[in-house]
């Protein structure tokens, strides 16, 4: 065996995953390609011998027209058997014969070899590549990513040597493949890119249907049912859990049973990597969000502890452009005065895609908007990337009512354009929710521009190191606390409490200040392609020789990982009681540190009714007698923790 440069045996890996576009700016739908495209040159720059397998997505012609694209003498035919789910795919049989005809295609760009696969099926949803979600129980069209993993796991198996490295990407689209790839001889690692609700399932009837025609052990898929989750609280918990997005409910009929994607894909990868330390924590623990006492009972939770040792953390980056950026005076003047701002002021700066519940941007607009509304004098820079300009209220209220101060962007922008605007700003804001960030790009490149971060406190950003206690020798910047809330007036007052605070140290604390960007900058710049690919090739060194992955990248911190949720979190919460009323049941609560106490009760939608708080952590409130003797309560903390009491209704004393 050869070695690369670094001295390591040379690897041969393939990075397969249904979009592989980062290559062409144009053609680039999610973050996932820009970080793959990042990841295979540092692969390539090493020695390791490293390419692609995806999706053709109608792209061939178009691809034609700048590389040589050669058709490979290979190909699949073939009638792939698919059980539907009669809940969801009313009007169809219980199984479809899906017939292919698929060919394989090679293009190299940089020196990777690229891989694409052609079908009538795999060219649909060429603007997109990924089937509308109304496509689902009408269009067999849906079924695209399906066939994408049977003609993926085809072509590997009778392309791929043994010992080949296949690095697959978000295991909702490749739930097949480690285990049709299991028994081949390749070494599967998985990486988890984005949080999607942790215990999201797949028909297990398709997954069975589907690996035994590819040949591979269906047993993968047994005993991954859930237990009974029918106790009020449970059932209060499922009716309320669906609007966090942490919890997906799936139908409990006979013979129509669903298995976790997680552990379908954990019980064959030879790794199941994640973007950050913080997305690993929150995947396997839940902690301190509303689904975490749930969660302890699911299957998922239980096969992702059993195999703590395939479990790594490869890491992310962001872009080089950000590692040398300069914050001159020069270039502040350029920048503010271009866009028609004064340069004495201090500015505030946020990047994201428009996704006003993903990115909390409609709590960020309304904060930004009540600090302008108060007399508070500050540039305001924002860029939420959208197809089109948005239909969105409170970003029109904030440009109507404050022009001389704010200045909007939703087309794209230029990396130019975004470094300029960063380092021409004193603050960045970023409000995520629902722990949907696993990494964050944009607020690492903003930090690393010098803009101090007021963020929420996701653990999916905590390797960024902003804190709520800004004396904290290593804080970068202002944690506010997390949410899990859609329309959340909690996140709106600690976001609008954060930029008051920070804009009143830029006016009475400059070293205060200073120190934090110092710190902002250099942890933002601490994460470089160059160190996330060497973690990665340690994992895959690790994989392919049979030792556990988890020991070649140690996590900082393993012991949190593998705490049991407190069995008194609810005690430790404070204290209250239910009491009958005639027609009512009168409830009361007490909790110094509570920020909001709400009675949950189940049904096809949760009911919920906020309590009303009193001046010294009381909350009381009264519901109608609807005949049940246990009253749900869900007690959300000032620092954002969550936790359920679960109250016997006590009868009325005479």
């Amino acid at each position: 065996m050869t070695a690369s440069p670094e001295g390591r045996p040379t690897l041969h890996v393939i990075e397969c995953h249904f979009e592989f576009s980062g290559f062409n700016d144009h053609l680039v739908k999610a973050g996932t390609s820009v970080y793959l495209w990042n990841l295979v040159r540092q692969f390539r720059d090493r020695g390791h011998r490293v390419g692609a397998v995806t999706a053709s997505h109608g792209l061939l012609p178009l691809l034609r027209e700048e590389h040589e694209v050669q058709q490979l003498d290979w190909r699949l035919t073939d009638n792939i058997p698919v059980r539907l789910d009669p809940a969801q795919w009313p009007g169809f049989p219980g199984e479809v014969i899906v017939p292919v005809d698929v060919r394989a295609y090679r293009m190299t760009v940089d020196g990777i070899d690229i891989v694409m696969l052609s079908s009538d099926l795999l060219d649909l949803y060429p603007d997109s590549f990924y089937p509308p979600a109304s496509a689902k129980g009408t269009d067999l069209g849906y079924l695209k990513p399906l066939v994408f993993q049977v003609a993926a796991a085809r072509f590997l198996a009778d392309h791929a040597e043994a010992g080949t490295i296949v690095h697959l990407h978000e295991p909702a689209y490749h739930y097949l493949l480690p285990a049709a790839l299991r028994d081949k001889g390749l070494v599967v690692v998985s990486t988890v890119q984005t949080n999607f609700p942790v215990n999201i399932k797949v028909y297990a009837p398709e997954v069975r249907a589907v690996l035994g025609h590819l040949g591979a052990d269906t047993a993968v898929v047994d005993g991954l049912a859930d237990p009974p989750l029918d106790s009020d609280l449970d059932l209060a918990m499922r009716s309320f859990l669906p609007q966090t997005l942490l919890y997906h409910d799936y139908p409990e009929r006979p013979g129509h049973d669903y298995a976790s994607v997680l552990a379908l894909v954990v019980r064959s990868a030879a790794a199941l990597d994640f973007l950050s330390e913080g997305q690993l924590e929150h995947a396997l623990t839940q902690a301190e969000t509303p689904f975490e006492q749930l969660f302890a009972r699911l299957a998922v939770r239980r096969e992702l502890r059993a195999r703590t040792d395939r479990l790594v953390v490869g890491g992310c980056a962001i872009g080089d452009e950000w590692l040398d950026v300069e914050r001159t005076p020069e270039r502040r003047q350029r920048t503010l005065t271009g866009l028609g701002l004064d340069p004495a002021l201090p500015t505030i700066y946020h990047n994201g895609r428009y996704s006003v519940e993903h990115k909390g941007q409609r709590e960020m607009l309304r904060a930004i908007r009540r600090l302008l509304d108060d007399g508070r004098r500050c540039n305001v820079l924002l860029h939420c990337l959208a197809p089109k300009r948005p239909d969105d209220v409170d970003l029109d209220a904030l440009e109507r009512d404050h022009p001389l101060l704010t200045r909007v962007r939703t087309d794209p922008m230029t990396s130019a354009e975004l470094v300029d605007w960063a380092a021409s700003s004193d603050l960045s804001v970023f409000a995520s929710k629902f722990e949907m960030d696993t990494f964050l790009m944009a607020m690492g490149e903003a930090m690393s521009a010098g803009a101090v971060p007021v963020a929420t406190a996701q653990r999916g950003m905590r390797h960024f190191r902003h804190s709520s206690d800004l004396l904290d020798p290593q804080a970068t910047g202002l944690a506010v606390p997390r949410s899990f809330r859609v329309n959340d007036p909690l996140l709106t007052d600690a976001v609008h409490a954060g930029l008051c605070r920070m804009l009143d140290l830029i006016d009475t604390d400059r070293s205060l200040i200073d120190a934090l960007r110092n710190r902002a900058i250099t942890v933002g710049r601490s994460f470089t392609w160059e160190n996330a690919a060497r973690r990665f090739l340690a994992i895959f060194a690790a994989c392919a020789a049979g030792t556990p992955p988890a020991e070649a990248t140690p996590l900082s911190d393993t012991k949190t990982l593998l705490l049991d949720p407190a069995d008194a979190a609810a005690t430790e919460a404070g204290h209250g009681s239910a009491r009958s009323r005639p027609g009512w049941i009168e409830v009361g609560w007490r909790d110094g540190n509570a920020a909001r106490v709400e009675i949950v009760r189940a049904g096809e939608r949760a009911e919920v009714v906020a309590l009303q708080s009193g001046a010294d952590g009381t909350f009381h409130g009264v519901v109608p007698d609807s005949g049940g003797d246990r009253v749900a309560l869900l007690i959300t903390r000032w620092d954002g923790r969550s936790v359920w009491a679960d109250l016997g209704i006590q009868p009325a004393t005479s």
